[in-house]
């Protein structure tokens, strides 16, 4: 087994470093058509979210690669700029990093609710690009598997662990916030807006096109089409965006137009949907993904931590028993 990863997360590099290694649907293609290229690689999987760039790769039996390294390359950055914010495991290392980020445990926000689903949709995304090999196919399924666990088993007792519970818990901390736009329609963006629903706020969504089948509205939220999203800003109280747009979603040139602005400008993507320079307007509250709030580990974390672990080894344990089991069977073809 030749299993090597890398990656870059926020206990590594801020927002504006992460920003330069986020890859879009479009950018992940092109990288695994590339890796696709290289003999010495069998499969690959990346993961990119709003905290970490992960690259997983499975290598032929004494191949040597840095996926890091690779990856700089591939994005067209200087490795030696960011070498000292990465960090690279092998083996049952990587699977046990894996297990332990499918379950929300290496997230900005403890035991994070979306980022097993994040896990899961990047092998898939592998695997629908035809990059992923038999192994990785199996570490995957094990660690999504052993983050799903985890979600039952441990009481995390937490009413906003994800970026989209955090980002409606801010807004209701100022009763006069009653109108939200969503710009997104994405898993997170429409999460937002139903949550908004739910907590009795008046949210619209963002909608790029109106082809039925399409889009996906929760109950009760409203749409606006992108296109008239300035409009749209223009009447509501605090805006919320979630996209995997390259660019910016709110310019800070259009707002300083409008004849009304937000009081609030939350920013749950990476790279950043808002302009950061809206700060600067009077009256208006900013917040990216870095500064909605980091967990701080206590005795009750550490302890579930331990609880995490034990999940994590009893599906190491199957993993191997299938590994071992796939090894005598290549034995005794040879």
């Amino acid at each position: 087994m030749n299993i090597i990863m890398s990656y870059i997360d926020y206990n590594m590099a801020g927002l504006r470093e992460r920003e330069i290694f986020s890859c879009t649907k479009t950018q992940t293609a092109e990288l695994y058509d590339k890796l696709k290229e290289k003999e010495e690689i069998l499969g690959a999987v990346l993961i990119a979210t709003c905290n970490r760039t992960e690259l997983y790769l499975s290598l032929k039996d004494e191949a040597v690669l840095n996926p890091f390294k690779e990856l700089c390359r591939m994005i067209g950055v200087e490795y030696g700029t960011y070498a000292y914010m990465n960090r690279t495991l092998t083996g049952d290392d990587a699977i046990i990093h894996l297990c332990k980020v499918a379950a929300g445990a290496e997230s900005q926000i403890w035991g994070d609710d979306q980022i097993v689903t994040q896990v899961d949709d990047a092998l898939k995304a592998a695997q629908k690009a035809g990059v992923t090999d038999t192994l990785l196919n199996v570490i995957f399924r094990n660690g999504v598997s052993a983050g799903k666990k985890a979600k039952t088993l441990v009481d995390f007792k937490f009413d906003d662990n994800s970026t989209a519970s955090r980002a409606v818990k801010l807004i209701r901390t100022n009763p006069a916030l009653k109108k939200v736009l969503v710009i997104g329609n994405g898993m997170i963006g429409r999460l937002v807006a139903e949550i908004l629903v739910k907590e009795g706020l008046e949210a619209t969504m963002t909608l790029r096109q109106y082809r039925h089948g399409e889009n996906i509205i929760p109950q009760g939220v409203k749409t606006v089409n992108y296109g008239e999203r300035y409009h749209a800003i223009e009447t509501v109280d605090a805006v919320v965006s979630a996209t995997l747009s390259p660019h910016y979603t709110v310019s800070m040139e259009e707002i300083s137009r409008l004849s009304r602005v937000p009081e609030v400008f939350i920013d749950l993507a990476v790279p950043r949907d808002i302009d950061p320079r809206v700060e600067e307007l009077a009256h208006v509250r900013y917040y990216d993904i870095d500064n909605l709030g980091t967990d701080v580990r206590d005795t009750r974390m550490e302890q579930q931590m331990k609880e995490i672990e034990l999940i994590i080894e009893k599906y190491m344990d199957d993993f191997h028993k299938w590994y071992s089991f796939r090894e005598r069977l290549s034995k005794e073809d040879i």
